[in-house]
């Protein structure tokens, strides 16, 4: 009787975290229902290139947007329109990135483009076109290789 109690138990709690993981949406919305913030990044940032594609996940109360740019980037954001992710293998647009951060790069990385760029409140991940693999602080200050 217990054993059969503890495995109805155990079978709720898992069909209850599978039907949390389900309720992921992700939805292609039009360009202009970016956040303001968003489309001003990308206005800036890619000198007005024209936004291909957009899309809106929600995932619980969680919400980000994934825009296409017509160069080939993809620039991921949070719900507030600021950006945390960015990613083109011929190059992100480095405007957004400190200098501090640009400076080790071109030091140590000469001719390297940065692919993939990855940000938090804390700190900056990238990718080199090489793979090499950094992490910064948010003030750009060198901190591993990942």
């Amino acid at each position: 009787m217990k054993t059969s109690i503890k495995t109805l138990l155990l079978a709720a709690i898992i069909s209850l975290f599978c039907i949390h993981e389900s309720s992921a949406q992700i939805v292609q919305i039009s360009s202009s229902k970016l956040p303001a913030q968003a489309r001003t990044t990308i206005r800036n940032a890619w000198n007005g290139a024209p936004i291909v594609n957009a899309w809106r996940n929600k995932e619980g109360r969680r919400v980000e947007y994934k825009a296409s740019v017509e160069d080939g980037s993809t620039i991921k954001f949070n719900a507030n329109g600021q950006w945390i992710e960015m990613k083109n293998y011929a190059g992100v647009p480095t405007k957004m990135l400190p200098q501090q951060l640009l400076a080790h790069i071109d030091k140590y990385y000469e001719g390297q483009l940065i692919v993939w760029v990855s940000k938090t409140p804390k700190r900056y991940r990238i990718e080199l076109a090489n793979g090499t693999k950094l992490e910064f602080n948010n003030k750009g200050v060198f901190q591993a290789f990942l």
